[in-house]
């Protein structure tokens, strides 16, 4: 099978979709932070074993998020191309993004075991789908994995 795909345009996606979906998580978090519990930039930032001061935390976890972003706008479009997915991405994009709920909601539900905060109890443990923070950051979890299906399908599709 000849794949053929442009790099720039799912990075691009990637990165775009990545921030498409912080920009609402955090409007989120300071409209409603009692509904809105996640903060994911911090929760990223603080896997690794040293303590980061805030500001540096940030940074790290946007810069995961990111990498994450471009990692899964890549599954993307490499599902695209191996079911020879050519046009309507954006409905793609949000059968994709229900895929990428499913996994990132797993992944939440494993933070005891690779996160050294919420092992110790010194970070919320946001469980899986993020269902231990509340139905509000349970629901804003999936939409915003729908909303970033949704922007890579769209914006991968716009860049071609």
């Amino acid at each position: 099978m000849d794949l053929e795909y442009d790099v720039a345009a799912i990075i691009g996606a990637g990165l775009l979709g990545g921030l498409i979906m912080v920009v609402p998580l955090y409007m989120g978090r300071a409209m409603a932070p009692q509904q809105m519990r996640m903060d994911l930039l911090l929760l990223l930032g603080t896997m690794t074993p040293m303590r980061l001061p805030l500001p540096a935390a940030y940074l790290a976890g946007g810069m995961m998020h990111a990498g994450a972003s471009v990692l899964f706008a890549f599954v993307h479009v490499g599902l695209f191309e191996v079911t020879g997915i050519n046009a309507d991405l954006v409905l793609w994009g949000l059968l994709f993004g229900l895929g990428h709920w499913v996994i990132s909601g797993m992944m939440m539900g494993m933070m005891p075991l690779l996160h050294p905060l919420v092992a110790k109890g010194e970070m919320e443990n946001p469980g899986p789908f993020a269902l231990n923070m509340g139905p509000m950051t349970a629901m804003g979890f999936l939409m915003l994995h729908l909303l970033f299906g949704v922007a890579v399908g769209g914006l991968y599709e716009a860049f071609l």
